[in-house]
């Protein structure tokens, strides 16, 4: 703003400044008003009225006339600027403008804000979900294999990482150190090529360290080029999962008073005290006086306690080995393993019972020598009573004040310790699916709290249902198309086509067993029996229903069919039915009360019925049949033994697969 000149009497030509840029409450916008200087009277101030004028005593409606006849201001009389009357809802003339609506919740500064306010928190929240969308692909890509790939991954998880040079080298020579609270992980690198790893935990005991060689093995097979692969595609996903395993346990450490490496080391050394209990048992029994080691050994692992295993199978950590396919007949140790996996994990609430860490859960005795009365009723059926032990709680400085009032206490309220808020977590690989009511007593087992609000069944998680499927409450039936190897007489091998067909008598829940808290080893040891019941059935089911099965082929309207009596001249025509056609068989499938199965199939021109019952362990035992009694008459039968009923249960045992089973049964006993 301009001053006045000095000099003369009269002052020189008054100079105006031009004023500011508006503002949502400035009177320059107004023409009405004189724009101020310092030479106006200050002793006229417009009245009220003339500053702003409400609509109650003003002949316009928000500034504007009722009939839309124009005033003297543009923006109407009622607001001190346009900016404050399109704020406060005003101006109805500017429906065209694209902002209706803005002035519709109750009040106009009301609509304004709240609109903005809905508006501004979706986009907020809609920014939110693609970031987490953006994150969790990020989460599941581990970059490719180098130098710089691997530090970013081992700082994403967690742990330190350093570089060391080698100087005098010949090559371009570094080591990666990975550090954590408890472990360190050293990666030699030539050229951008990963040499040797090292794996090591300084401050942890020998039932730790010494396997430790075993476990740096696989991360350095994690890191290798594999024939068909370069460093463009080379990813470090098998590597980014043993380092994760690792981190994990490192982080639950507090270093010194609770070491989770030490812990479930110690876990190992007490199943492992108790395995070779267990196989040296079955050496000196009677049945297995002609076995092979490893034929011992598989027994041990799916009928007794398991086998535990140290970082087995290129991951890290200690497995408990339950089932195994091709049991009976000497599976390679490529078949496919039923194991549990023996991991921490943060503890969420009080419920759950704190990780202990020892290596003494069972006696050096195993078994009790002299159990008392009421123990002997809970022993295993044809087992021993095993002599397991309760390790005692560990304490850890606690890094809150004392509580006088805590629950914990008065002792531990005063020493100001606290019990870890870890926990033992098993982790099934792969996952058990097994009905409801099973669920319910192994998560009961563990103290662990289950989902009662899931829905899902049990032939749904064996079978998914497709788009296309029809659903029904009470049963289900399932159609495939298998195509099943056997033997010739001669000797030689092809396959012959089998159409089952799968009925589930009665839908019942179930549940996809993947992970489960628990608190002592023996929780995982009592529970193995029925796991391994449904471990038979996938596989059994498997074959015939599973991934090598197809839909049945359905017939095209335009085929030219044979008429009625056509048919019938061919049936008559022929003594059997014709070598090669497909075999039709149905399977009935019960969850309730006892796991069963029966199965019908034609047999000596007419329909046989044979019905198994899978009991724990994945022992299979014939519960109702009518194909043997009428062997004993037949010529054949002083050639060779005659079957069994026990010899039928155990030949589905062998072959786990009820294909191959009823190609057994034609053969042996004629059926057709």
């Amino acid at each position: 703003m301009a001053t006045p000149t000095p000099g003369g009497k009269h002052p020189a030509a008054q100079v105006v400044a031009t004023p500011p840029v508006s503002t949502p409450f400035s009177a320059s916008n107004h023409p009405s008003h004189p724009a101020f200087s310092p030479h106006g009277p200050r002793s006229v101030v417009p009245s009220p009225q003339q500053v702003k004028k409400s609509p109650a005593n003003s002949n316009t409606l928000y500034g504007y006339p009722a009939g839309n006849h124009p005033t003297n201001s543009s923006f109407g009389q009622g607001y001190d600027s346009p900016s404050a009357q399109l704020a406060l809802g005003g101006n109805p003339g500017l429906e065209g403008l694209g902002l209706e609506g803005m002035g519709n919740m109750g009040t106009p500064m009301a609509g304004v804000v709240g609109g903005a306010l809905g508006s501004a928190r979706a986009d907020e929240d809609e920014r939110r979900r693609k970031l987490g969308v953006v994150m969790d692909v990020l989460k599941t890509n581990h970059g490719r294999l180098s130098e710089a790939g691997i530090e970013r991954l081992a700082r994403r998880v967690g742990l330190d990482a350093l570089w060391e040079d080698h100087m005098g080298s010949g090559a371009s020579t570094r080591t990666l150190i990975i550090a954590g609270s408890a472990l360190a992980l050293e990666i030699d690198f030539a050229n951008n090529v990963v040499k040797k790893v090292s794996l090591s935990f300084p401050e942890s005991p020998e039932i730790v360290t010494r396997h430790t060689d075993k476990a740096g093995a696989i991360l350095l097979r994690d890191l290798e080029f594999r024939p068909n692969e370069s460093p463009l595609t080379k990813m470090l996903d098998r590597f980014a999962a043993n380092l994760e395993r690792l981190a994990q346990l490192d982080k639950l450490s507090v270093i010194p008073g609770l070491n989770c490496h030490e812990a479930i080391a110690g876990i190992y050394e007490s199943l492992e005290r108790l395995h070779l209990w267990e196989v040296g048992r079955l050496r000196e029994g009677v049945e297995m006086v002609k076995s092979d080691g490893d034929e011992i050994e598989r027994t041990a692992m799916c009928t007794k306690s398991g086998k535990p295993v140290m970082h087995t199978r290129d991951r890290l950590g200690l497995s408990l080995d339950y089932w195994q396919e091709k049991r009976r007949i000497g599976g390679k140790a490529s078949e496919k393993t039923w194991s549990i996996l023996v991991d921490c994990a943060p503890s969420p609430s009080l419920g759950y019972l704190p990780i202990r860490v020892s290596e003494n859960w069972i006696s050096t005795n195993i078994q009790k020598a002299d159990p008392p009365a009421e123990h002997l009723l809970l022993a295993p059926e044809h087992g021993p009573l095993l002599d397991w032990l309760e390790p005692e709680n560990i304490l850890l400085p606690s890094t809150d004040p004392p509580k006088p009032d805590a629950m914990e206490g008065v002792e531990q309220a005063a020493t100001g310790q606290k019990y870890p808020e870890v926990m033992f977590v098993a982790k099934f690989d792969p996952p058990v699916i097994i009905p409801y009511s099973l669920a319910a007593q192994i998560h009961h087992s563990t103290n662990a709290t289950m989902d009662v609000f899931q829905t899902t069944t049990f032939d749904g998680l064996m079978f998914p249902r497709g788009p296309d499927d029809k659903v029904d409450s009470e049963s289900r039936v399932i159609s495939r198309e298998v195509e099943v190897p056997i033997f010739t007489k001669e000797g030689g091998k092809t396959t012959h086509t089998h159409l089952p067909k799968l009925w589930i008598v009665k839908i019942d829940y179930g549940r996809s067993l993947t992970e489960l808290p628990f608190s002592h080893p023996r929780q995982l040891v009592e529970m193995l029996p029925a796991l391994r019941q449904y471990a038979f059935l996938s596989t059994l089911l498997g074959k015939s229903f599973g991934a090598d099965s197809k839909p049945v082929a359905l017939e095209s309207p335009k085929t030219n069919r044979k008429s009625k009596r056509v048919e019938f001249a061919d049936f008559m025509a022929q003594t059997s039915l014709p070598e090669g056609g497909p075999l039709r068989y149905d399977v009935a499938l019960y969850t309730q009360p006892a796991l069963k199965l029966q199965v019908a199939f034609p047999f000596r021109g007419r329909d046989a019925l044979v019905a198994f019952e899978i009991k724990l362990n994945g022992v299979v035992e014939v519960v109702g049949q009518n194909i043997l009694h009428e062997k004993a008459g037949d010529e054949n039968e002083g050639k060779q033994k005659a079957l069994t009923e026990a010899d039928l249960g155990k030949m589905l045992e062998i072959t786990e697969d009820i294909g191959i089973w009823l190609e057994f049964v034609k053969r042996r006993l004629g059926g057709s």
